[in-house]
């Protein structure tokens, strides 16, 4: 098939004003337009051939992290002009960089209640936001995008990085979210004071996850955001005996093997618990020292024997 060749800033641009209108982080929207930046440098006609960003890739300084931030950029984009211009994702053929797997932090069972407790004298807008991210799982950035017409009888609508989807919420929660003020804008969530006006933005919910966070003791890790709850929703749904793929529907991840690959290691500590309860070597534990002490080694030509 023969590509209609495009100028790079021009498709550059254009996913630029998708990701504005789609609300996207600062700093989100600022890693991308810094990437986006550097591609136009080696590749001016679009689509970029793969040799040149696995070239580009080659070059970047900072660790994988930072190389797999490119990856994820560039793949983004060449989803973006695979469905308004019908080209081909330039990136199928580039491979993501591995990542070491590593355990994120959670938030322990001990924590969440003394959060819960904190939370019964909050302000009734910070409490809508916490249970929220507590009980949906959802991201900051869809938080922000929740209006009040989302609100459903047992669930929200999501609109996300992965589109539009919806996720159950507990009706506790769905209380504390049609409590709050109705603003002519439609969004659920405001500032206060001079800016009750104004729709919350991304720090505002840092901000306060994060109060939240420090008042139960929660210091586990450098990260106190809302993506801490996110992930402990996983962790206590999977702990609990929920399965992967329910977990992802609710997520909104794109696949199962996403959920299976970022959330299962964080049952680690969890399964060592298990384990103990539940291992068939507990027996030993029933045998005396001084019994122990009296058993003995006798040697054999096949195999070593235990014998009193």
């Amino acid at each position: 098939m023969q590509l209609t060749r495009r100028k790079t800033q021009e498709v550059g641009n254009s996913f630029m004003v998708n990701c504005e209108d789609r609300r996207l982080s600062p700093k989100t929207l600022e890693g991308y337009a810094l990437h986006i930046r550097r591609l136009v440098q080696i590749s001016p006609k679009f689509p970029p051939k793969p040799e040149a960003i696995r070239y580009l890739l080659a070059s970047v300084k900072g660790g994988v992290h930072n190389v797999d931030s490119h990856w994820r950029t560039f793949h983004a984009l060449g989803n973006f002009a695979k469905k308004k211009y019908r080209i081909p994702n330039f990136m199928e053929d580039v491979p993501r960089p591995k990542i070491p797997r590593q355990i994120m932090p959670t938030i322990t069972e001990d924590e969440l209640a003394r959060l819960a407790m904190f939370l019964q004298k909050a302000p009734l807008r910070d409490k809508a936001i916490v249970a929220l991210f507590i009980d949906t799982g959802i991201r900051k950035g869809e938080a922000v995008n929740l209006k009040r017409r989302d609100i459903l009888e047992d669930r929200i609508i999501i609109h996300g990085k992965t589109g539009y989807r919806e996720a159950p919420i507990s009706p506790i929660t769905r209380d504390f979210l049609l409590s709050l003020p109705v603003h002519k804008d439609g969004y659920v969530f405001h500032g206060t004071g001079r800016y009750k006006d104004n729709p919350l933005g991304l720090t505002g919910f840092y901000k306060i996850v994060k109060h939240y966070l420090l008042m139960a003791s929660y210091s586990a890790g450098k990260q106190f955001g809302p993506q801490i709850l996110r992930r402990s929703l996983g962790r206590f749904w999977l702990l609990s005996g929920g399965d992967s793929k329910s977990l992802s529907l609710v997520l909104g991840h794109t696949s199962e093997q996403t959920t299976i690959k970022y959330y299962a290691p964080l049952l680690a500590n969890d399964v060592v618990q298990i384990h103990h309860k539940r291992t068939p070597g507990k027996v030993f534990e029933d045998v005396s020292k001084q019994r122990l002490q009296e058993w003995v080694i006798i040697p054999s030509k096949k195999v070593g024997a235990l014998v009193p």
